[in-house]
């Protein structure tokens, strides 16, 4: 066990007078002016130790600045944690379903994000790749945009979505997306939006992989990350 100990001198309260007044502070400030610059200027006050409602007669204080997501109520989960296709088979697709919850309570808004950490890969390097969704057609899928994905002989692992706040290019059945992966310096993609209050949304992920006859055998995985960032 670590223990951390922070140590310093006694902080005393300011008090600033002059014959015509007299200034009692709760605080003292560490810094305090103007910071200019050829783009910029700031000005600025460092210090203040306690953030509240505070009265008396004859004031008000309303010290500190406002966050509007303390105390408000926000879960995010998504079942189950680990999804097994089991045995893969070429050239016969196998689905599996993710449940993602949200609720944001007084937050004004959400946005869910997703990435994987690489393809489905094995410990000495076999992959499936992510899927091009049915290229041969001519509108193979992105990142960002889904298309038709129904071939058995279209191989891959990707996602399709359902879902009130989902991106509207998964409206089509049957549409899917590759995952973006951290491992390519992929940033997260957005895959539930909102920018209500008060709301308990649901989205099914379905992940899909289809392998070739070609396929290395071995147990293939990878790992999939969800971010929920509240407020936006």
């Amino acid at each position: 066990m670590g223990i951390i100990e922070f140590m310093g001198k006694p902080v005393l309260a300011q008090e600033m007078n002059s014959e015509n007044f007299k200034i009692q502070g709760g605080n003292f400030n560490m810094t305090s002016g103007n910071k200019t610059s050829q783009n910029f200027k700031l000005s600025d006050v460092v210090g203040q130790t306690a953030a509240g409602l505070f009265t008396s007669k004859g004031y008000i204080i309303n010290a500190g600045f406002l966050n509007a997501a303390a105390g408000a109520f926000f879960t995010f989960t998504v079942s189950p944690p680990v999804v097994d296709f089991g045995t893969l088979l070429p050239n016969t697709p196998v689905e599996k379903q993710i449940l993602i919850t949200i609720a944001n309570g007084d937050v004004p808004g959400y946005q869910v994000k997703v990435s994987e950490n690489q393809p489905l890969a094995t410990l000495v390097g076999a992959e499936i790749p992510d899927t091009a969704c049915d290229s041969g057609t001519g509108n193979p899928c992105t990142k960002a945009q889904a298309s038709l994905w129904t071939g058995s002989g279209t191989y891959g692992f990707g996602y399709h979505l359902t879902g009130k706040t989902v991106p509207t290019d998964f409206e089509k059945e049957g549409y899917y997306r590759p995952f973006p992966a951290t491992r390519r310096n992929e940033p997260h993609i957005l895959i539930m939006e909102s920018k209500a209050r008060k709301v308990a949304d649901t989205a099914t992920m379905t992940v899909r992989v289809n392998v070739s006859p070609n396929q290395p055998v071995g147990q293939y995985r990878n790992v999939l990350s969800f971010t929920a960032l509240a407020g936006i």
